[in-house]
């Protein structure tokens, strides 16, 4: 059972979005899960979440399933937040899997592809309730299935210095990429930077779902990102780039997280992305003289989603009651209470995300409630982007690869190709 090597593959993008940091196989299908008789005891792990603030929250919401389902005993298990990896793969390998179990995309693939985990998309008939970018962000290239509930979700809106825009001649905030590259070439004639950050594999995505196009990470088991769709943005960047609309720190810091905020809160270049929290929690307390000229549109074509989720173990000695359990704990009702304690997160069924003002926390500027009204209204349009095969380190060389062809150092093809091969010779698997 190959699972440490392809665990492993997928840590760091799945800590990165972990609620406390702020080889492919057949699918084991579920049929026989769902009807089962529900009864016994199963045991239920997450992630750092055993405290305060959550405690009486899974106290709550197990105690519900109990006497809802007379018979049942749930064992909730939490794991420290440093060690996670660790301890999956321990419990993978020792044949101690907990039947239900919170996993990030990330580590689901890894489970999925040794055959761990229970194919939801065949066991549960609830599957449809859920955002679609969720239930897709734990389906994987060359493995049958869908392995997580989607849980609590993050995305990224487009954020605009007005006055900036207006000192450039733009009336209208711009709201498609094009439009975007279009307001950077008439900024930059007058001497107005619009970008600070360079695209990435993964950004990529977002830029070419915005005309109509799908542009993949990896497929049919390679890295397929040097697209002549992708080459063409690389290209236009470069241009941007000669014309003054990009600043100087989109090269320097090409693979630095949070760069582009970073410009943004000083004021200095007219566009930004961020999450749906950003006013409040960024602006207002970093650079709040700059809070009445930001605007706030919804991100491009498929935007990014972050996602956290519940899977089932495909090993369970009582699988309709970890499917039974895993899809009371993801109901909507059950997540808007969730996220109403977690803060800056979105529910991950469509019918949650109606109403953001349910659940949100309540907003101290105006800007702040429109932010949350458009991130909820993305939420079901949004795609997790990259692949589980795709590492941090092969995002962070890829764009500065990308950087030196935006500064007329290699062609854009060059670039895209150096990233490709580079990902396909530290592949892990």
């Amino acid at each position: 059972m190959k699972i440490r090597t392809s665990v492993a593959a997928g840590i760091a993008v799945a800590t990165a979005f972990a609620l406390t940091a702020c080889t492919g196989g057949a699918s084991t299908s579920g049929g026989s899960a769902a009807d089962g008789e529900v009864g016994g005891e199963i045991s239920f792990q997450t992630w750092s979440l055993k405290n305060d603030k959550f405690t009486p929250y899974f106290e709550g919401v197990i105690d519900a399933f109990e006497e809802e389902n007379p018979g049942t005993t749930v064992k909730w298990i939490d794991q420290p937040a440093d060690g996670y990896e660790d301890k999956i793969l321990q419990q993978a390998e020792s044949g101690e899997l907990p039947d239900v179990i919170n996993l990030p995309p990330e580590y689901a693939y890894s489970l999925a592809s040794a055959d761990q985990l229970l194919d939801l998309g065949s066991a549960s008939k609830v599957i449809g309730d859920y955002v679609d970018g969720g239930v897709e962000a734990y389906t994987y290239d060359g493995i049958d299935g869908s392995f997580g509930f989607p849980w609590y979700l993050g995305t990224e809106l487009n954020y605009w210095n007005k006055a900036l825009l207006a000192q450039g001649g733009v009336t209208e905030t711009p709201q498609t990429f094009e439009e975007t590259m279009d307001a950077a070439e008439q900024l930059a004639a007058a001497g107005i930077q619009t970008i600070s950050d360079v695209p990435s594999p993964k950004s990529l995505q977002t830029m070419v779902s915005d005309g109509g196009g799908t542009q993949d990470v990896y497929k049919d088991g390679k890295f397929v990102f040097n697209t002549p769709e992708a080459v063409a943005i690389v290209e236009r960047y470069a241009e941007l780039y000669k014309a003054g609309a990009i600043s100087p720190e989109a090269l320097q810091n090409a693979g630095t997280a949070n760069a582009n905020i970073n410009n943004f809160n000083k004021g200095t270049v007219a566009w930004a992305t961020a999450g749906p929290n950003y006013i409040d929690k960024d602006i207002a307390v970093n650079a709040p003289t700059l809070l009445p000229d930001v605007d706030v549109t919804n991100g491009f074509g498929n935007p990014p989603l972050f996602v956290q989720g519940i899977s089932v173990s495909a090993t369970s000695d009582n699988a309709a009651t970890a499917l039974a359990f895993a899809e009371f704990l993801t109901n909507t009702d059950n997540q808007i209470e969730f996220v109403k304690l977690a803060t800056g997160f979105f529910p991950g069924t469509k019918a949650a995300n109606e109403d953001p003002s349910v659940f949100a926390e309540t907003a101290q500027n105006e800007m702040q409630a429109t932010a949350n009204d458009l991130a909820a209204s993305q939420m079901n349009d949004a795609r997790m982007l990259g692949a589980p095969q795709f590492t941090e380190a092969m995002e962070t060389y890829a764009k500065q690869q990308i950087a030196l062809a935006v500064k007329g150092d290699i062609s854009a093809q060059e670039a895209l190709d150096k990233a490709v091969e580079y990902a396909e010779q530290n592949v892990v698997g």
